[in-house]
Parts: C-alpha cells; structure tokens; sequence
C-alpha cells in the first residue's frame, strides 16, 4: 500500500514529468498516471486471494493442489507513449504473483 500511497501522493509531478518527457497534455499525462494507479491499488489487495489451493476428491482418485511459487525476474518492455500507465499494468501485478 506504501506504493500507492506514494503515487497518489505524487500524481501531479509525476504528470508533470511525462508532459515534459513525452510532450503530453497535462490532462492526458494526469490519465495515464491514473489508469495505472488503478492497477496497482487492484494489485495491493490482489495478495490475499492468491493462497494456493487443495481440493481432494475432485474426482475419483483425483486431488488438486495449486502452490505459490516465485518464478523470478521479471521484465516488461512498454511503448514510449505510456511511460507510466503500461509499467503500472505489469510490474505490481507480478509483483504479487
């Protein structure tokens, strides 16, 4: 949650900052920031329901088991057009994964 706090907090300068990268509009910059904001608060409450599962009896001698286990790195490559909406898309999100 400190994540998203910190960029609600900053949300303004960070507009700022794309407008003058990117030479968006200031409300299109204001957008991007949000829609990825977005994301990352879903990501923050994402943890709790991804526990890993048992399910025995399923089927005739059929058990299901799911485990939560950390793959590694993680890399994503995002367009220069949304410097901050499509990095917020992927990285909390395998974060939490």
């Amino acid at each position: 949650f400190g994540f998203q706090h910190l960029i609600r907090e900053d949300m303004d300068n960070l507009a700022k900052l794309i407008t003058q990268e990117q030479g968006k509009t200031l409300g299109d910059a204001r957008g991007d920031v949000f829609r990825g904001l977005e994301v990352v608060e879903f990501a923050c409450g994402a943890a709790s329901h991804l526990m890993g599962e048992t399910m025995e009896g399923v089927g005739r001698n059929i058990d299901t088991y799911s485990y939560r286990v950390p793959l590694g790195v993680t890399a994503g490559i995002a367009p220069f057009n949304f410097p901050a909406m499509i990095p917020l898309w992927m990285f909390p999100v395998s974060a939490v994964c």
